[in-house]
């Protein structure tokens, strides 16, 4: 029951971050210029863009399989394929869920323990928290004169969440928190009791598998994994710009800065990244002086898209999953 109610705790308090950026995006905004906008968007790029979103997924997989391999697993990438669709299948609904459910998933289908699946995800997550720092880094170095603004007015977002006494609270906690997760570690280490036991061996496979994942012995695939990724999600927001007449000629080096500061509202507790990209990619749109309703415009079409393209990409993989785990359940019985 207690993890029932942290899951129902954590959703609810994504939803509200998302519900209160949107509320900021869209409040006293004309909505009929935005509307006649998604009504004239172009239907071939939007099938392309669900053909380039399905690319992304499979060369997630392929790299996920990569740092799973790390620890010396083998699954198969047809059931890495699956667990990743399925994962961000559930990612659309709640704040990060899915990295679990995409773990116990691939467990259930390949025998990979899931400390091992959760080590390679958090190695995974930490290369492309990085790439995104430092995408962000360079993106507001050249156009810091630009996109000075977005920062304050995002922090202006939170505080109307929590207040601005709260965000210098926030470090603080985090420290405090640390520090107790190392003093608790201590003490459970020293514990006899079989089920902390347990607890432990899982820890420490876990990060013995996040520490394979980050000291890579195939760097070159990975690397160019990686580059490819992050390469077609730059194609993917180009093909959301051209889907609409108002940004279709913008250019390409403008989808690489979408990308990076969208890619804050994406790593904000927000289910699909609701509310936080729209708030942001508005924002962007301001500090490049183009029209406001375009930027509206654009967040409601790519969030909506890539949201939209999820949910059926990631059935797919949740039909799959379920055809898989029925075809074992029957091999069992048999």
């Amino acid at each position: 029951m207690g993890s029932r109610i942290k899951k129902i705790i954590q959703n609810s308090i994504g939803i509200l971050i998302g519900s209160v950026f949107l509320f900021l995006t869209l409040r006293e905004k004309p909505m009929a210029p935005v509307w006649e906008s998604l009504a004239n968007a172009d239907y071939f790029f939007i099938l392309l863009s669900f053909v380039c979103l399905f690319i992304i997924f499979y060369l997630r997989a392929l790299r996920w399989k990569l740092l799973i391999e790390e620890s010396g697993e083998k699954p198969k990438s047809d059931k890495v394929l699956t667990s990743v669709l399925l994962g961000y299948f559930v990612n659309s609904f709640t704040p990060k869920f899915g990295e679990i459910i995409r773990c116990t998933s691939l467990q259930k289908t390949t025998q990979v323990p899931v400390s091992v699946s959760m080590g390679s995800v958090m190695a995974e997550r930490a290369y492309d928290l990085l790439i995104l720092g430092l995408g962000v880094f360079a993106v507001f170095w050249i156009e810091l004169d630009r996109l000075q603004g977005i920062m304050d007015s995002t922090i202006g977002g939170i505080s109307h969440i929590y207040g601005y006494r709260y965000l210098y609270v926030i470090p603080i906690a985090i420290l405090v928190l640390f520090i107790l997760f190392l003093v608790s570690l201590r003490r459970i280490k020293k514990s006899e009791r079989r089920p902390v036991k347990k607890i432990v061996e899982f820890l420490q496979s876990m990060f013995l598998s996040l520490k394979q994942g980050l000291l890579l012995k195939k760097r070159f695939q990975f690397i160019v994994l990686t580059l490819l990724i992050w390469t077609m999600l730059v194609v993917l927001n180009y093909i959301y710009l051209l889907c609409l007449p108002e940004t279709s000629g913008y250019s390409f080096s403008f989808a690489i800065v979408i990308l990076f500061i969208g890619g804050i509202g994406w790593a904000l507790p927000s289910p699909g990244g609701i509310g936080t990209t729209h708030f942001l990619l508005l924002q962007l749109f301001l500090a490049f002086q183009l029209d406001p309703n375009a930027g509206i415009s654009f967040g409601i079409l790519s969030n909506g898209l890539t949201f939209i393209g999820t949910i059926a990409i990631g059935g797919y993989g949740y039909f799959r999953y379920w055809t898989e785990t029925k075809t074992l359940e029957k091999a069992a019985k048999a």
